[in-house]
């Protein structure tokens, strides 16, 4: 991957943090998320008064989420230059991230299909509504895996100077923890843990934001300093 191919998709991401934003917060109004404990009613009504604006928001939301791939592509690069590399965790922070791909994807689709057909009763709405959030917020457990993968492997680096700086190691492992409030939003209707709470919601949504800012700047740093070695790194997958 070269220098310039790797800076051009280290800083997809925030552009694709403003599609996302300006999708799924102006335009859809998603946020702040309807509570989880609102009535069939409530939740049809708010799909019914808008459903244009809400699938609009959440195609550009749908498109922002193309930046995650190749952010995930650098990220997995960055973490052949590691020495000693360890190829274990760098599999792991690919397979994660993958499979976290789907999970900011499909979610928003089943948003869609809510507000696909707003005429539709109000209880269908509901189910459809609640299983995207489920699916938006519950699965952090690929997200807490990719992020412990690459932090353990940063802490890990004996290289000089190394790949990526330690601070970025133990701040990804910070934000692998701040994703698992989400896995028990099914148990909760209000409060904290609940779906639009403040534990499970607010802080994983505000952290993955910051996240999605602090590592292009990092990975942008160390590219320049020109540390690649793409011939040994291609030579090690194949």
């Amino acid at each position: 991957m070269s220098t310039r191919t790797q800076l051009v998709f280290t800083w997809c991401a925030p552009i694709g943090v403003v599609v996302i934003l300006v999708g799924f917060w102006a335009i859809a109004g998603y946020l702040p998320p309807p509570p989880a404990s609102s009535t069939a009613d409530q939740i049809a009504a708010f799909y019914r008064d808008r459903p244009g604006p809400i699938r609009l928001g959440l195609v550009l939301t749908f498109a922002g989420c193309a930046a995650w791939g190749p952010l995930v592509a650098v990220i997995t690069h960055r973490m052949l230059e590691i020495r000693p590399r360890n190829l274990t965790l760098v599999c792991g922070q690919l397979a994660a991230g993958i499979a976290a791909w789907g999970f900011l994807l499909v979610p928003l689709i089943v948003l869609a299909v809510a507000a696909f057909r707003p005429q539709r009763s109000a209880e269908a709405t509901q189910t459809l509504h609640d299983l995207g959030w489920m699916l938006l917020i519950m699965p952090f457990v690929p997200f807490t895996v990719q992020n412990t993968c690459l932090g353990w492997a940063i802490l890990q680096d004996m290289g000089s100077p190394p790949a990526l700086p330690r601070w970025v190691g133990y701040f990804n492992l910070w934000v692998a923890l701040s994703f698992i409030p989400g896995g028990v939003i099914a148990l909760f209707k209000t409060g904290p843990l609940a779906y639009d709470g403040v534990f499970a919601f607010w802080i994983p949504f505000t952290v993955f934001f910051v996240w999605l800012l602090v590592m292009p700047f990092a990975l942008h740093r160390a590219i320049v300093a020109n540390r690649s070695r793409p011939d040994e790194s291609i030579t090690v997958l194949n």
